[in-house]
This record gives C-alpha cells, structure tokens and sequence, in this order.
C-alpha cells in the first residue's frame, strides 16, 4: 500500500515535469521566432495551466482509486471475520443443543429399572443393560431348534419378542439415541466424527451389542442402520457378545471402523 508521503512525492513529479515541459516548450518557440513574436510565447502559460490542471486530475483519480482499493479491502476482511463469527456462533449453538441431548441420553439410561422376579434381583441404569442382553441370547437360542430357519429370519423373531417385552424402556432409549445421531449426520458442522466419537463413549458394550440388534430388526433397519455404518458406531463393540460372531457380517464394514 503506498503510504501519503509517497503519494505527495508523485504529485510533485508529475507537477514538475509538467513545468519542464512548458519551459521547454518556452525555449523552442524563443529560438525560432522572431522577437517581435516573442509576447506570443506567454499565451504558453495557458497550456501551463491546463497542463497543471490536467496533473491535478489524474492525482485526484489515483488518489480516489487507492481509497477505493482500501475499502475494498476493508470490507472483505470485515466480511471474512462476520463470516468467522457466524461459523462461532453456529457451532456453539450447535454443541449446546447437542450437549443437551447427550445429558437427556443419560437421563434416560439412568431412568431405566428393571425388577427380575426369577432371582428377585433389581437391575437400574446401565446395569439393565447386562440383563436384556441375555434375555436376547435366551429367545435366540429357542430359534435354533429350527434348522431350517433362515439366520435373519432367526434374528428378527428372537429379537421381535425381546422386544416386545421391554418395549417401553428400550423404544424410548432407540429413539432418542437414533435422534441424536440424525441432529449430527444433518448438521452444518466439519468434524461430525468428533461428535459421534462422543455418543460412542458413552454406551457400554452392552449397549451396543443391543444396539447391533435392534438395527437389524424392522425398528431400525431402514433409517438407523445406515447411520451407524456411515459414522462407525460400532467401532469399540465387542464381537464376542454377540449371540454369533457370523452376525459381524451382516454390517458394512465400515460400521466397525478400523476394527
């Protein structure tokens, strides 16, 4: 950017050539003419005048280009930093609803209760979650006096009346944390794995071998399932709890991450 100093250094340079010229302009036009012509020189400073005028006019224009240049470059940097300061405000926003839903989460595993009547045991919170997982395994096992039973098929039933039994803990529980990972796959934000990494931290290895499941079944196959392979929920789950490690195939890959 050229500083005032330098500007004023132009203005004179322009100023004085403009003066050379015209004395030159002088000295030609005395050499040549006869003396009695020479007052007819003088009727030069009009062009002196012009001339100064004229350098007036082009500094006037430099002058006013740079002071746009300057606002331009202004107004970019103050859109630059608003624009900085709108992606701020949109991941805080963001991460407090995000946060929210996270504590509302754990809120309802907490809430979560179940009395077993066979060993008169009471089961809460994640704790639940040990037990469900079993009672899986139990209606699975009855699925495989069918041997002719295709495994899906195997799978849905048993899972089918698990369901159905504990319905009204886990429905809740699936769509809440389905939501939760939505609110991130459909979010302005760069890194979503940041965040689901986040949700992953939060379930025990029961959780997710439920939630392995229950996203094979009709309740999840369809929106839930595929979430879970493009953002690898999967990744930190056990695959020795599952009721067949031949069922680790019946996930993308990608589910697992690099596990």
């Amino acid at each position: 950017m050229i500083n005032k100093k330098s500007e004023f250094t132009i203005f004179i340079i322009a100023v004085s050539v403009v003066i050379l010229l015209w004395f030159l302009n002088a000295y030609l036009l005395y050499c040549r003419t006869d003396k009695s012509e020479i007052g007819e020189m003088f009727g030069a400073v009009n062009a002196l005048f012009t001339g100064l005028a004229f350098a007036g006019v082009i500094y006037t224009i430099y002058i006013q280009r740079e002071d746009l240049k300057l606002t331009r470059e202004e107004l970019e940097g103050q859109k630059l930093q608003l624009q900085a300061q709108n992606e701020t405000m949109n991941i805080q926003r963001f991460e407090n609803t995000f946060f929210q839903l996270l504590g509302l989460h754990n809120d309802i595993v907490n809430s979560i209760k179940y009395h077993d009547t066979i060993d008169k045991k009471v089961y809460s919170g994640r704790d639940c979650f040990s037990f469900f997982r079993q009672y899986l395994k139990y209606r699975y096992e009855d699925t495989l006096s069918n041997e002719n039973q295709e495994e899906m098929v195997r799978i849905n039933d048993a899972y089918e009346k698990f369901f159905h039994f504990f319905q009204s803990d886990l429905g809740h529980y699936f769509r809440h944390l389905y939501h939760i990972v939505k609110f991130i796959d459909i979010s302005d934000v760069q890194d979503k794995k940041q965040y689901t990494n986040l949700i992953r931290a939060q379930l025990s290895s029961y959780e997710l071998t439920l939630l392995f499941y229950n996203c094979l079944s009709q309740y999840g196959r369809d929106k839930f399932k595929p979430l879970i392979e493009k953002h690898q929920l999967l990744h930190n789950m056990n695959k020795e709890e599952l009721l067949s490690t031949e069922h680790i195939e019946l996930y993308s890959i990608s589910a697992y991450g690099s596990n």
